[in-house]
């Protein structure tokens, strides 16, 4: 973890969830897109046999590597669907993340306005898919603003805090929904 130049949010969220006796093993990669997670996802549900909740988040890098986002978010959707199914089938319950927003600051209006359409258009199509599907949802996207993040596209200290502070609240939520709260 170290490696990376950015505190990420599973650390932040290891702290938030010591009160609830949970670990959190933090199997991020970073750079990846939806097709991959798939299999990454049956790896992880193999390697942490006793994990009970699995938070998921893709569509980042699928939307920068394949920006048309009408093509795109349903295919990042299927891929998602896939992850959830493999959990759910594990007797798990998987937790999605929207995409969050880019640090508009950065780019030039144009840009920042067709990133910022770009997610809001998948991340309702994601919350519609949520919804549907009883998926719980971690909406990042409206809590993290411009000074959240390092650089483009990567939260920064603060940021990550963001992230792990709705992770925690959504997966309170869910705890408390079966009876573990």
């Amino acid at each position: 973890m170290r490696d990376w130049p950015y505190r990420t949010y599973p650390e932040f969220l290891q702290g938030l969830c010591e009160s609830l006796g949970l670990r959190i093993a933090n199997g991020g990669i970073a750079g990846e897109v939806s097709p991959n997670g798939v299999g990454q996802v049956r790896d992880y549900l193999g390697l942490f046999p006793n994990a009970r909740y699995f938070v998921v988040g893709y569509g980042t890098n699928d939307l920068g590597m394949w920006p048309e986002v009408e093509r795109t978010s349903p295919q990042i959707i299927e891929n998602l669907h896939r992850m959830v199914r493999a959990i759910r089938d594990s007797g798990r319950q998987p937790i999605l993340l929207n995409v969050p927003y880019a640090n508009e600051s950065m780019f030039p209006r144009r840009i920042a306005e067709e990133l910022r359409n770009n997610r809001d258009y998948h991340n309702d199509k994601l919350k519609d898919y949520c919804l549907k599907d009883h998926v719980p949802l971690v909406d990042i996207a409206s809590k993290l603003r411009d000074e959240h993040f390092a650089d483009e596209l990567h939260p920064n200290e603060a940021g990550a805090q963001v992230i792990a502070t709705e992770v925690f609240r959504v997966l309170s939520e869910v705890r408390n929904r079966e009876g573990l709260g």
